[in-house]
């Protein structure tokens, strides 16, 4: 979820000249999703991606994991997907001191070990937003991410914009930034219809972002440094 003002990009056709055929992959994509889990809402994206067989990242909100969603989480698991860590209740972690942006990490780490016997490996700050107090307390890389738009109160928020938003900004080692979780309606599920078919016939293999280092031997251990693209 996120408070950033502008969040329309200039959609672009919706369509490609790419091959639809079989395409070799040449070129690797981290699709990653905010804000969940949620029974119902995570449960539509997850359909999407068995759907078409590829995997993703899902940074979750430490209060949201819990009993209630724990089938959500081992199904992420048992697909092959990541858990990434997004705070514990998404506060603004700029005003915190370092001992409140610590407990608020470690809280929501010790959550997702709990119900799937896994730490997360990444950090994704609420609203993208980071200070020098978050660096230096959290010993967890960060990660952004190209944006997709497709959150509640952005412009023109359809499918095929959204989809376009994330088309026109890829390239090789790109982290995509999309929302699992948001007011309904909303158009996520629906997009991965068109951006993953699309990316496949561009030559991208989709995978998970300690994939996406190892893959591109890369460490993500780099102090002060939020990843968008791993090249």
């Amino acid at each position: 979820m996120f408070a950033i003002a502008a969040c329309s990009v200039e959609a672009g056709t919706g369509s490609s000249n790419s091959s639809k055929g079989s395409v070799i992959p040449d070129k690797l994509c981290a699709l990653t999703f905010d804000d969940g889990p949620d029974v119902t809402l995570t449960t539509k994206v997850l359909d999407k991606l068995q759907k078409h067989n590829v995997v993703a990242t899902f940074f979750v909100i430490g209060q949201r994991v819990n009993e209630s969603t724990k089938t959500v989480l081992l199904r992420m698991t048992n697909m092959g997907c990541e858990i990434g860590n997004h705070s514990w209740a998404w506060d603004s972690m700029t005003s915190m001191t370092k001992e409140q942006v610590k407990e608020s990490v470690s809280n929501t780490s010790a959550a997702v070990e709990k119900f799937t016997g896994t730490k997360p490996k990444f950090f994704r700050p609420p609203n993208l937003a980071v200070n020098n107090t978050m660096y230096e307390a959290i010993d967890l890389p960060f990660v952004s991410g190209i944006l997709g738009y497709d959150w509640a109160g952005c412009e023109n928020r359809t499918a095929a914009n959204i989809a376009n938003n994330v088309i026109n900004q890829i390239t090789d080692g790109t982290i995509i930034l999309l929302h699992d979780v948001q007011p309904e309606p909303h158009p996520t599920p629906e997009v991965l219809d068109i951006l993953i078919p699309e990316l496949k016939a561009r030559g991208y293999e989709f995978v998970t972002l300690s994939e996406l280092f190892r893959k591109k031997g890369v460490d993500p251990n780099v102090e002060y440094k939020m990843w968008a693209v791993v090249k």
